[in-house]
């Protein structure tokens, strides 16, 4: 990283978040900042990639901001590249081709981010990746946001300001900490955070389902009186409606639960992350 930015200026610093690492990475990164001009947020735990990126980001002082994980999936010589497109926005950002991917992997990625444009009111690019060059002014916006439920593909894009993407091509590892859990539960959070539509669509299929009874009432209604023999339906419709009901309402039930604990969280008002200490110069 280094190399690549003193390329482009001499003046720089190094921002290295340590997101309650389970190995040696902490003791690395402050043996790291000897000999470069590195700062080494250390986090009180594990709080999360995406809090842990807005704790590097709150520390960043320079008029650009430029973010990268430190995997290198993506290289930092993306800098320059970067760099050259800075001229007229305010941010920078790749976005992964998945030609190259499995079927399941651009299939799953395509539909998750597919559900995730179709839920929200704000337009989320397809595909991003986390590294972007930013500048001051949008990064101050991203900070302001009060979301305790952090989901970036949303914030990046919820702030608008002038943004370009570029297309980036990502090295996949062997071994990656993001479950299916994990992911899964990203993407209620993405849905909750950014959009009211899944709570607008319940209360409208509940509302058709609700005009369709009643037509279906009437139905039942004039059918017996013409022939009341016919109306004497078996036991087994009688459970699927009941079933089919009850499920519905469940599930109803649940997507507001969703929004009643992202509402508890929010109302808590906890802090995102928790520095423990800054370390400099190798201190």
């Amino acid at each position: 990283m280094s190399s690549a930015v003193s390329q482009l200026n001499d003046r720089y610093e190094i921002i290295l978040v340590d997101d309650g690492s389970p190995d040696n990475s902490l003791q690395v990164a402050r043996s790291l900042s000897k000999d470069y001009p590195c700062r080494v947020v250390e986090l009180s735990r594990n709080f999360g990639h995406h809090p842990a990126i807005l704790a590097g980001l709150s520390e960043a002082q320079g008029e650009y901001v430029f973010l990268i994980d430190s995997d290198l999936e993506e290289p930092p010589e993306l800098i320059g590249d970067f760099w050259e497109h800075r001229e007229g926005v305010d941010v920078v950002f790749g976005v992964h081709d998945r030609n190259g991917k499995s079927l399941f992997n651009r299939v799953s990625g395509n539909l998750f981010w597919g559900l995730i444009s179709a839920a929200s009111n704000i337009r989320i690019e397809r595909n991003i990746a986390n590294v972007r060059l930013m500048k001051r002014r949008y990064v101050q916006a991203l900070l302001s946001m009060p979301d305790r439920n952090v989901f970036l593909g949303g914030m990046f894009a919820w702030p608008g300001f002038k943004q370009i993407s570029v297309p980036i091509v990502r090295v996949e590892r062997n071994e990656t900490s993001y479950s299916l859990a994990k992911r899964l539960r990203l993407a209620f959070v993405a849905a909750v955070s950014f959009s009211s539509r899944p709570l607008l669509s319940v209360f409208f299929i509940g509302i058709f389902i609700t005009v369709l009874s009643l037509f279906f009432a009437v139905f039942l209604v004039f059918r017996k009186i013409l022939d009341p023999g016919s109306v004497l339906s078996g036991f087994t419709s009688l459970m699927i409606s009941i079933w089919f009901l009850g499920g519905l309402i469940m599930g109803s039930i649940g997507v507001v639960g969703f929004y009643i604990a992202h509402i508890y969280d929010q109302a808590r008002e906890r802090p995102r992350f928790i520095i423990r200490d800054i370390h400099e110069g190798g201190e």
